[in-house]
């Protein structure tokens, strides 16, 4: 309540400061004519120094003073009109100022209320300095600062994979990818690093498995096929298209190689259940089966080459690329990095080509990389080489 009464009472001084000028009446200004006569009288002054100096004979001095009569009577003649323009204008002016004044004391706290209603907490209990430094948020959001700080000048793989840990329990997920990145980058590549960073991606994403997260699992099972939190997010994964009967049988395959009392078994559970319901069938139906790692065929589809997206193809997906750790640090690279790395790696593969031009796998290679890029025209050209390629030389 001190808090409310606070703002109302400097919102009530900002108003006032804008407020009060704008309604304040003028200060009248003196007529205009009244400057004039006073000018006009100097000069009548001067005319009759001017004839006592010897400057001005009696009759130029006569003319001089009918025409000095004449602009004071013209002045007081035009001043007779001027009030009527003058009170328009004037009235005018008191209106515009009145509109602005009801804008500002309408506009100012409505707009400060919107605005904090949005940004603020106004519910939150007051916290003095010293219980903050004792809060575990504050404490972490301290830490998180100086690691930072720290491993822009000393880079090591450990420090980020903490701090990545540590954005990521503050809720700060982009930051929490890009320190995953770092760490990756730096060495750090396993499956647990890379599901971690997968996760960070779901969950700053509002729990959506986008693709490059969903990439980024199917590379972590490529080191561990076990990876238990890679193996949920891929069923969820196919629940969230509508795949409800293949997200229960990567998850009834979880579960039958979980270990008894593991601690996601209970969500897992819930899981099946919720989904098999929104699928209309019983899960019990459901074969255990476990989700397809980056570069393998699924069983639906003989094309290991289709689980390229518009983020980039997986590296492993590519004829010749690399597998294991290799493919996976390429896999924790942003989609643009990713995209960059993998068309230099093909780019190395045509140049190499170039040198050994009789190397008809290595062209088949090439042209079947070029088709997973989406380069036809390449492709076929690819392809045209390899079959204009000698045959290697038969072993008797």
């Amino acid at each position: 309540m001190t808090l409310w009464m606070i703002f109302a009472a400097l919102t009530l001084g900002v108003l006032a400061i804008l407020v009060v000028p704008l309604l304040r009446k003028p200060a009248a200004a003196p007529p205009r004519v009244d400057y004039d006569i006073v000018v006009y009288r100097d000069q009548l002054a001067e005319v009759d120094k001017d004839v006592e100096r010897g400057l001005l004979t009696a009759d130029q001095a006569a003319a001089a003073r009918t025409e000095i009569h004449r602009r004071m009577l013209a002045a007081e003649d035009a001043e007779l009109v001027v009030p009527a323009v003058g009170d328009y204008r004037e009235a005018r002016g008191r209106r515009l100022r009145q509109v602005a004044a009801v804008v500002i004391v309408l506009g100012l706290p409505v707009g400060a209320v919107t605005l904090y209603g949005r940004i603020g907490s106004p519910n939150l209990q007051g916290q003095p300095f010293a219980d903050r430094q004792a809060d575990p948020e504050f404490k972490m959001t301290s830490m998180a600062e100086r690691l930072a700080n720290d491993l822009k000048n000393k880079p090591e793989p450990d420090g980020y994979a903490t701090l990545a840990e540590t954005y990521t329990a503050l809720h700060r997920y982009p930051e929490a990818v890009e320190a995953f990145r770092q760490a990756i980058a730096l060495g750090a590549v396993d499956s647990e690093m890379l599901s971690s960073m997968a996760e960070a991606m779901v969950l700053g994403n509002d729990g959506s498995v986008v693709p490059e997260a969903r990439q980024t699992f199917q590379q972590a099972l490529t080191l561990d096929k076990d990876d238990p939190r890679a193996r949920f997010y891929l069923g969820l994964a196919k629940a969230q298209i509508g795949k409800f009967a293949e997200a229960v049988s990567i998850w009834r395959d979880l579960e039958k190689g979980s270990p008894q009392g593991a601690p996601w078994l209970g969500m897992l559970k819930e899981h099946i259940e919720q989904y098999a319901k929104l699928g209309g069938f019983d899960p019990a139906s459901i074969d255990p089966v476990p989700p397809v790692p980056a570069g393998v065929a699924s069983a639906k589809g003989p094309n290991p080459h289709a689980a390229a997206t518009n983020d980039g193809p997986p590296a492993a997906a590519l004829p010749g690329m690399p597998s294991g750790e290799a493919a996976a640090a390429v896999m924790a690279q942003s989609p643009e990095e990713r995209e960059q790395t993998i068309r230099s790696m093909v780019a190395g593969l045509a140049a190499r080509l170039e040198q050994s031009p009789d190397d008809r796998d290595g062209w088949l290679r090439l042209s079947r990389a070029y088709e997973v890029l989406g380069e036809p025209d390449k492709a076929r050209e690819a392809a045209n080489r390899a079959a204009k390629a000698k045959p290697a030389p038969s072993r008797a």
